[in-house]
């Protein structure tokens, strides 16, 4: 179990951590465990011994150290095989042949402790109790503390050393040891090699990585934060200059809605948008909803956060917070992002969009930002979220972060979408009277031509397939 919550971990940088990568990991796990039983099983009827036991003990340890050494190259590869091929071919390639070896010793260990036929029903029984009483254990240990204290990697090294040090209890002690000592040297020299990272680690919700590179146009340096698999934030290492055009986007919020005092930010990562939002208004208040205190702790020391007193944060998850909400904002911003594009299904539906209205002041202003194609099979999930927020909002307005004419309507990009119940329609010529040059730019992104298709359905709690629709934009 502790290994097939390390595989979640492992998979996420790559793949993304949605119900394909872990329907591939629970299947084939189980899979192989099962033909490890029945090998097992063969294998006791030949002369069992615990010598053999032994070898196959540290079997398993070479076999977690295998995965340890050849992740990174079999992910990057899988990668190309989209998510759900990547998934099942990188799970089959990295956790099938331990899961196997493991799967051998319970059987194997039963048919030695075995003295007589009647006694067998008691042997089978105690040693799958104990079996059931570990994975338990190492669920709940794996989950509350070894993944929140410890790096993945760092766990997979400790379940190797412990199946190592168990394998000496038998057999040729020697040999055993000369292999543990080789496996430590291969583990020094691969540590030696430089992973292009200016932080990586786990928390408990994310694998988060820090990359420092350069623009290619301009020759900036960026610091670029990736959460699992989706590049989450950059900015500029010399200046607070928006890298990204949705965030640019964020900055039409003012003429939706002239007079902003209180702010909400649904997912923080970067902290770029809020930052940017206490920048552009000095008297307002702004609270960010996010999920993982570490991702805050990295925003901190790589991305320019710091304390403010205009600035709230709160560490939990967004969909728990707005059902025990009750303040109200003049502006709401969704930016909490899972795997692979997708926002959490749970932050997509039309019950969190009747929370998000009723936490608006009368006139207040939902800012939705979704990764989706306008056209094509990739705008399934777009088109669903539009036809969702339209049961909610009266007033939609698209902004397309980059694709907003006739050409390449079909590629995935950043979509945000102005939701608002406001009685007086908006007046997008209006507002140019009024706007700065950089909005006046801004609002020539403007969408109008939303047509949703008979595939677009209204999400719900009971029903939101998110992390299919996303592997059809991935597929488009």
């Amino acid at each position: 179990m502790v290994m097939e919550l390390i595989g979640s971990r492992l998979l996420a940088p790559y793949l993304g951590t949605s119900i394909f990568v872990w329907a591939s990991l629970i299947g084939i796990i189980l899979g192989a465990l099962s033909l490890g039983y029945y090998l097992g099983g063969r294998l006791s009827k030949k002369n069992a011994n615990l010598s053999f036991l032994t070898m196959i003990i540290m079997l398993a340890g070479i076999s977690l150290v295998m995965i340890f050494l050849a992740h990174r190259d079999v992910l990057e590869w899988s990668m190309r095989l989209g998510v759900k091929n990547g998934s099942i071919v990188a799970t089959l390639i990295l956790f099938a042949f331990p899961s196997i070896i493991l799967g051998i010793i319970s059987p194997y260990a039963i048919r030695l402790k075995i003295e007589n036929i009647e006694g067998s029903g008691k042997v089978a029984g105690n040693l799958y109790s104990l079996s059931t009483i570990g994975s338990i254990a190492g669920t709940f240990l794996a989950g509350f503390y070894l993944i929140p204290m410890f790096g993945s990697k760092d766990i997979l090294i400790g379940l190797s050393i412990t199946l190592f040090l168990t394998s000496l209890l038998a057999g040729r002690r020697i040999l055993k040891i000369i292999l543990i000592i080789l496996t430590i040297l291969l583990l020094n020299v691969y540590s030696l090699l430089p992973n292009g990272f200016v932080y990586e680690g786990d928390s408990e919700y994310n694998h988060i990585r820090v990359v420092k590179t350069q623009e290619v146009a301009t020759m900036r340096n960026l610091y670029v934060l990736y959460l699992a698999t989706e590049t989450h934030s950059l900015i500029y290492e010399d200046s607070d200059d928006l890298f990204g055009k949705y965030h640019q986007i964020y900055r039409l919020d003012g003429l939706f809605k002239p007079e902003i005092k209180k702010a909400l930010t649904l997912g923080g990562g970067a902290y770029v948008a809020p930052l940017d939002f206490l920048r552009r208004y000095p008297t307002a208040e702004m609270t960010v909803v996010e999920i993982d205190p570490k991702v805050t702790e990295v925003a901190k020391k790589y991305f320019r956060l710091k304390d403010d007193p205009r600035l709230k944060i709160v560490h939990d998850d967004a969909r728990i917070f707005l059902n025990n909400n009750r303040e109200k904002y003049d502006v709401i911003y969704g930016d909490a992002f899972a795997s692979y594009y997708s926002i959490p299904f749970h932050l997509t539906t039309k019950e969190s969009m009747e929370k998000i209205a009723s936490a608006l002041s009368d006139d207040g202003v939902f800012v939705l930002n979704v990764i989706a194609s306008l056209d094509g099979p990739g705008s399934i999930f777009f088109q669903s979220e539009y036809l969702t927020l339209k049961q909610v909002f009266s007033q939609l307005y698209v902004f397309p972060a980059y694709y907003y004419q006739t050409e390449n309507l079909d590629k995935a990009q950043n979509i945000v979408i102005f939701a608002s119940n406001n009685p007086k329609a908006f007046d997008l010529n209006e507002f140019s009277k009024v706007a700065t040059s950089n909005q006046k730019e801004l609002l020539l992104h403007y969408w109008p031509n939303v047509i949703t298709d008979q595939k677009a359905i209204i999400l719900t709690d009971d029903f939101a397939p998110v992390d299919f629709y996303i592997s059809k934009l991935l597929k488009s």
